[in-house]
């Protein structure tokens, strides 16, 4: 992970189960993918204890734990390294208070803050402010509803991506509605994470899918 000079794909597991979560993880494992993501939907039905069984299958990637920590950041963030997280999410809506508790919490911990962007009205402001608070990486982040609802355009995201990696020095990760159609302009527009959920999960053969959008990711030409 410090090495991001090539984009990187991120396997979210969004799944209520955690045994369809492991066999998803073992198989993006297996056909190329770099961080598996303990999705939010898979921490509130299964547990926090979930991050540590997809651990226990992904020893030598990076494992996020999706929590997107509105408040109580130091806590939370110490729960989920305390169950072997690598990575955590704290949302780009919390207080400067509660991220700069996550940042601390995690760097004593040996783990590093993902802030993601979903909801966030001005990415670009709240960008550069993140940019000071000592984050180790931006998510920004269609949220599923509002993909379905036509209210956040793949454009727009790609003009956001682009405006934050010229100006801020962080690894800026996309994810919502991401796949084939979208993956080589996001990486071109500056995206060092690739995170995709539902078009893997949900694939007949989640495998060959990961190859597949592995193979768009190593093909982009920045």
């Amino acid at each position: 992970m410090d090495d991001m000079d090539k984009a990187l794909l991120q396997v979210a597991l969004d799944v209520a189960r955690v045994e369809d979560a492991i066999s998803i993880a073992v198989m993006a494992r297996e056909n190329g993918a770099d961080i598996i993501e303990a999705g939010t939907l898979l921490i509130k039905s299964a547990g926090i204890s979930s991050v540590k069984s997809i651990k226990e299958v992904c020893k030598d990637l990076p494992v996020v734990a999706d929590m997107k920590v509105l408040d109580n950041g130091a806590e939370e963030v110490e729960m989920a390294a305390r169950n072997n997280a690598d990575i955590v999410t704290v949302s780009a809506l919390a207080h400067d208070k509660t991220i700069l508790d996550a940042v601390i919490t995690a760097r004593n911990h040996g783990v590093k803050i993902m802030v993601d962007f979903l909801h966030v009205k001005d990415p670009l402001d709240r960008g550069m402010d993140l940019c000071e608070l000592g984050v180790d990486y931006i998510c920004i982040h269609r949220g599923i509803d509002a993909v379905r609802a036509g209210a956040i355009h793949m454009d727009e995201m790609i003009k956001v991506v682009k405006a934050l990696s010229s100006s801020c020095n962080l690894p800026i990760a996309v994810a919502g509605g991401i796949d084939d159609s979208n993956i080589c302009e996001l990486v071109r527009a500056g995206a060092k994470i690739i995170v995709v959920g539902s078009y893997i999960t949900k694939s007949a053969d989640v495998g060959r899918t990961v190859k597949w959008v592995r193979r768009f990711i190593d093909s982009a030409v920045v």
